[in-house]
C-alpha cells in the first residue's frame, strides 16, 4: 500500500494558481514575441519600400479635406468667426506678389557664338507669276544648339633671353669681367615645373568634384583625344591643388563662423589607407553652411569620427544659431547657452511617415501628418511671396504657432496610449526630445522650418562618392573636402565652377596678403563669372 505524504500534496486551488500564473506568462511572451514580429515586419516593410519604391514622402489622404491657411484672406475669416454684430480690425498681411515665370524652351543665352547659315530660294523662283521680280521683305530666323568636342592644345610660353655680345667677347679675354644676361620673366604657376595649366586644372577639378567623373574615367577620356594623362599624376594635381587653396577654405570658415545662421550635417566616406585604421572602417565628411543669404558658403571637412566634438571644434566661440538633426552630436552643442539650437522637421515628418499604415493619413500619425502639411503649406506660401524676414516671422507667429500647439497637445495626449516599442511611439519620443529646439525656427526669420538646406548641400558630395566610391589617402579625402567647398560655394553664388576655379587657379600664385586671397572668394566677385 502506498503512503502519501500530505504536506507534498497540493490543493487544487494551488495548481490552479500556479497553472494560471504560467498561463499569464506565456501570454506575456506571446504578446512580446507579436510585438516583435510586427516591428520586424515593419522594418521589412519600410527597408523594401526605401529600396524598390518611390522615394517620395508624399502620402495620400483619407479623404477629408485640408483646410487652406488663411494667410491672404485673414479678414475674411476673423469676419466669420466674430460675433454677429461685433466689429473686427483688419489686421491683414500685405505680402509682395510674385511673378511667374512664362512656361515653354528658354532662349539660348546671348553671349554663345553665332554662325549664321543663310538659305535662298532659286533665282527663277524670284520671278513673281505676274513677271515682276520679287523683293526680299525680311527673314525667319531659328537657332539649333550646336557642340564641339573638347579640344586639347599646347601653349607654349616663350621667355626671350638677352645677352650683351660685347660683353660676353670680353669675358672671353678677361675673367673679371662678367657676361651681361637677361631673361623675360613669365607668368607664375601654382605647379612651376609641371605641364599642367590653370584651364586643365580647372577641367579635371570640376570633371570630378561637379561632374562626378572619377579620375580613371577622366584617364580614358583623354585618351580618346590623344593625351596620355594617368591617373596617378591627376590624383597627385588634385592633392596639391587642394592644399594650395587651403587659404580660400580657411577664410570661408571665419565667413560661416561670423555669421549666426548656420547649418551641419554629416555623412559617411571610405578611405582606404588610413594609418592605424582598417580599409572597411568608416569615416565622415562633415558639412558646415552658413553667411548672409546673398553670400553663402558651405565648407566640408574630413574626419575619421562622428564625434561630437567635430562640430563643438568647428563652432568653438561660435554665438547664434544652428539648423541641425536630432543626432547627440549636436544636441550635446546645441544645449549650449550661446548657441540656438533649430531642428529639422524633415526628420520628424519622416519618423511618422514610417509608422504610417498603407502610406494613408490616418491614426495618430496621420494627424501628425497633416498638422507639419499645414506647416509646410505655410512655408510654401511664404517663399512663394517673397516675404521679408520681418514678415515671415509675424505670419509664422500668428499661424505656425497655433499648429504648433496642436501638435505638442496631440503628441502629449498620445504618448501614453502608445506602447514606446512602437513606431508610433518612438516617433513620439524622438519628437518631444527635440520639441524645445523645433519651435525655435517661427522665433527667427531667418530660421528655416528643416535642415534640407544642407541636405541638398550634403547631395552632390553622396552622388561623387557613387562614382569614385573612395579616398585612397587622408590627403586624397582632405583635398577631395575642400575642392567640394569651393565648387560648391561657387554654385551657391551663381558663378560657373570651371570659369571660377580657371581664375582661381590663375591668381592664387600672386596673392601675397590676406586681402589678396579675399578677392578670389566666390561671393566677393563683382562680376558673374561664365565659360
Amino acid at each position: 500500500m502506498v503512503k502519501v505524504d500530505k504536506k507534498s500534496e497540493k490543493s487544487s486551488d494551488e495548481i490552479l494558481m500556479l497553472f494560471a500564473k504560467n498561463f499569464l506568462r506565456q501570454e506575456e511572451v506571446i504578446a512580446r514575441k507579436d510585438n516583435q514580429i510586427l516591428d520586424l515586419m515593419r522594418q521589412l516593410k519600410n527597408a523594401n519600400n526605401h529600396r524598390f519604391g518611390r522615394r517620395s514622402e508624399k502620402v495620400e489622404d483619407d479623404g477629408t479635406t485640408q483646410a487652406v491657411l488663411p494667410i491672404f484672406n485673414e479678414a475674411e475669416v476673423e469676419v466669420e468667426q466674430n460675433v454677429e454684430g461685433e466689429e473686427c480690425e483688419d489686421d491683414e498681411i500685405e505680402v509682395p506678389a510674385h511673378k511667374r515665370k512664362k512656361a515653354g524652351r528658354k532662349p539660348l543665352p546671348e553671349d554663345l557664338p553665332r554662325i549664321r547659315k543663310e538659305y535662298d530660294i532659286p533665282e527663277e523662283e524670284k520671278l513673281c507669276n505676274c513677271g515682276c521680280q520679287m523683293t526680299c521683305i525680311g527673314e525667319k530666323v531659328s537657332e539649333k544648339l550646336d557642340i564641339i568636342p573638347a579640344k586639347v592644345q599646347v601653349i607654349q610660353e616663350v621667355r626671350k633671353q638677352y645677352a650683351c655680345i660685347d660683353c660676353s667677347k670680353a669675358a672671353k679675354r678677361d675673367e673679371e669681367i662678367k657676361p651681361a644676361f637677361k631673361l623675360a620673366v613669365g607668368a607664375r604657376h601654382i605647379f612651376p615645373k609641371s605641364i599642367a595649366t590653370p584651364g586643365l586644372l580647372s577641367f579635371i577639378a570640376t570633371s570630378k568634384f561637379c561632374d562626378h567623373l572619377p579620375l580613371y574615367r577622366q584617364e580614358t577620356i583623354f585618351k580618346r583625344i590623344g593625351v596620355d594623362l594617368p591617373r596617378a599624376t591627376t590624383s597627385l594635381w588634385m592633392i596639391k591643388v587642394g592644399v594650395a587653396i587651403t587659404p580660400l577654405i580657411n577664410l570661408l570658415q571665419d565667413h560661416v563662423r561670423t555669421y549666426d545662421v548656420s547649418f551641419a550635417d554629416e555623412t559617411t566616406v571610405q578611405v582606404l589607407n588610413e594609418p592605424g585604421r582598417k580599409a572597411s572602417n568608416k569615416s565622415y565628411i562633415w558639412c558646415f553652411a552658413g553667411g548672409p543669404p546673398d553670400k553663402r558658403a558651405v565648407i566640408y571637412q574630413y574626419h575619421p569620427t562622428r564625434s561630437g566634438r567635430v562640430a563643438k571644434q568647428f563652432y568653438e566661440d561660435y554665438k547664434g544659431a544652428i539648423h541641425c538633426d536630432g543626432y547627440k552630436g549636436y544636441t550635446e552643442l546645441i544645449s549650449s547657452k550661446e548657441i540656438t539650437g533649430v531642428t529639422c522637421f524633415a526628420h520628424v515628418r519622416r519618423k511618422f511617415l514610417e509608422a504610417l499604415p498603407n502610406k494613408k493619413l490616418k491614426g495618430i500619425s496621420g494627424k501628425v501628418l497633416k498638422l507639419i502639411r499645414k506647416l509646410y503649406k505655410l512655408e510654401k506660401e511664404l517663399k512663394e511671396a517673397e516675404a521679408s524676414f520681418d514678415e515671415i516671422y509675424q505670419t509664422r507667429q500668428k499661424y505656425a504657432k497655433p499648429i504648433l500647439d496642436e501638435l505638442y497637445t496631440l503628441l502629449l495626449d498620445s504618448r501614453d496610449r502608445v506602447p514606446p516599442d512602437f513606431p508610433v511611439g518612438k516617433a513620439i519620443k524622438y519628437t518631444l526630445g527635440l520639441w524645445p529646439y523645433l519651435m525655435n525656427y517661427i522665433e527667427d526669420g531667418r530660421y528655416e522650418i528643416d535642415n534640407n538646406r544642407t541636405e541638398r548641400l550634403i547631395k552632390p558630395f553622396v552622388i561623387g562618392r557613387k562614382n569614385w566610391l573612395f579616398c585612397q589617402s587622408v590627403q586624397g579625402a582632405n583635398a577631395s573636402a575642400n575642392l567640394f567647398s569651393l565648387i560648391e560655394t561657387a554654385k551657391l553664388n551663381q558663378l560657373e565652377p570651371y570659369a571660377y576655379m580657371k581664375i582661381v587657379f590663375e591668381k592664387l600664385p600672386y596673392c601675397e596678403s590676406v586681402e589678396d586671397y579675399e578677392k578670389l572668394l566666390p561671393f566677393n566677385f563683382k562680376n558673374k563669372v561664365t565659360a
